[in-house]
């Protein structure tokens, strides 16, 4: 066997292994047989963006977001001097489960939030029951498109009961950004308004090799913010993050600055 021959042979003998992992990572997966761990990339998460991705939890795998902590500072936008006491919130958190390949279901609560002008801890909640359905995968200018039920049940009866769907989609744009928007409708028990529509994008930009920096724009109704922040990648499967919201109109605080922590296993 000659140099070449023996090459080629070696050459493919090493597409063995690689070729199966591929299919392997190609295949449908479930909470009975999930994603192997080779076929996992960078953990991705919907926090802190106030615009979440398209992209869902991988099958088999469970995934937590949390708040860790969060501070509205200076009161509702617009609310009366009276009503602008500082808010604590305390592990406002997503606990997502990759159902099967492309569909994951989502928890999500506030656990705590204390008011100073209280001197209480408010009640948990609301819980927010939503799953993600990933409809199409990004090819090209095609983007990923996600189609999300979300439910809103209240833990107080100051809280409006809220239900409808939104779609997510996103891009890998050139030069290390991603543009992410949200866009759907979410009906209320609150007449302040009934039908709140949903519009959101978010500009996350790589800056360093595990450093993401990122803006954004959320409105629910009448309620709109702005967000800025970092994203770091502690590990794969572990992410930091802080930055702020800024409310521009309805009840939303004026400033939240916020510190955040994500993990996957």
């Amino acid at each position: 066997m000659t140099n070449r021959m023996l090459a080629a042979a070696i050459a493919l003998l090493a597409m063995i292994p690689s070729r199966a992992i591929a299919d392997e990572c190609a295949a449908t997966h479930s909470i009975f047989a999930p994603l192997p761990d080779a076929c996992l990339a960078p953990i991705d998460t919907d926090r802190p963006h106030q615009t979440d991705t398209p992209h869902v939890v991988p099958a088999g795998h469970t995934q937590v977001e949390s708040a860790l902590a969060a501070a509205q500072l200076g009161g509702a936008v617009g609310a009366p001097p009276g009503a602008r006491a500082p808010h604590l919130l305390l592990f406002e958190n997503a606990y997502k489960f990759g159902l099967v390949s492309d569909v994951d279901l989502q928890l999500i609560v506030k656990h705590a939030e204390y008011s100073f002008a209280s001197d209480r801890l408010a009640p948990p909640g609301p819980l927010v029951v939503r799953a993600k359905f990933a409809v199409v995968h990004e090819d090209g200018a095609i983007p990923a498109i996600t189609i999300v039920p979300a439910f809103f049940a209240p833990a107080s009866r100051a809280q409006p009961t809220r239900g409808g769907l939104i779609v997510f989609w996103g891009w890998e744009l050139p030069w290390d950004f991603e543009l992410e928007m949200n866009a759907g409708a979410l009906a209320s028990t609150s007449p302040k308004p009934p039908v709140a529509i949903v519009l959101a994008a978010a500009l996350t930009r790589h800056v360093a090799p595990r450093l993401r920096m990122f803006a954004d724009v959320y409105a629910t109704g009448y309620d709109v913010q702005l967000g800025t922040g970092l994203l770091f990648a502690l590990a794969r499967d572990v992410q930091l993050d802080a930055g702020t919201y800024v409310g521009v109109n309805g009840d939303v605080a004026a400033v939240t600055p916020f510190v955040g922590i994500s993990a996957r296993r």
